[in-house]
């Protein structure tokens, strides 16, 4: 768990970057008379290697029913409540980013939303903290 929890918390440096960009649009403008492209996010190199790593390290759930999850009270609350989502577990987190990592092949620019509210560097904020508490009780 401790090497997961590293993995996650390395983001937060680079989320908290002064101009970092998580991506960018492309797309929206008119291509021809009453066309227009339709608009799509691409993620950036850094936005790209969390999604990876969110996969590699298993913070991403595949046995896990998100789109019901994220309705859900609990879910709401860890999304919605920065206190609680700085007292959240291991599990909570990965499934509050199983949720917007999934979400964002379904809804475009998902993804971007929770990087631009500050809920990816909080999540990643916790997981730095759960490493830290782990360290003073070893």
């Amino acid at each position: 768990m401790r090497e997961r929890l590293l993995a996650l918390a390395a983001f937060l440096p680079l989320f908290e970057e002064p101009g970092f960009v998580f991506g960018f649009w492309h797309g929206g403008e008119q291509v021809s008379p009453g066309v227009l492209a339709i608009p799509y996010f691409s993620l950036g190199a850094t936005a790209s290697s969390f999604v990876h790593m969110a996969y590699d390290q298993g913070w991403v759930l595949t046995d896990f029913n998100w789109p019901a999850w994220k309705g859900t009270e609990e879910a709401i609350t860890l999304r919605d409540n920065p206190a609680a989502l700085e007292k959240a577990s291991p599990d909570q987190l990965a499934k509050l980013l199983t949720v917007v990592i999934r979400q964002d092949r379904f809804a475009e620019g998902a993804l971007n939303s929770a990087f631009e509210s500050g809920l990816l560097a909080a999540i990643a904020r916790r997981a730095a903290e759960l490493v830290e508490q782990d360290d003073k009780g070893s």
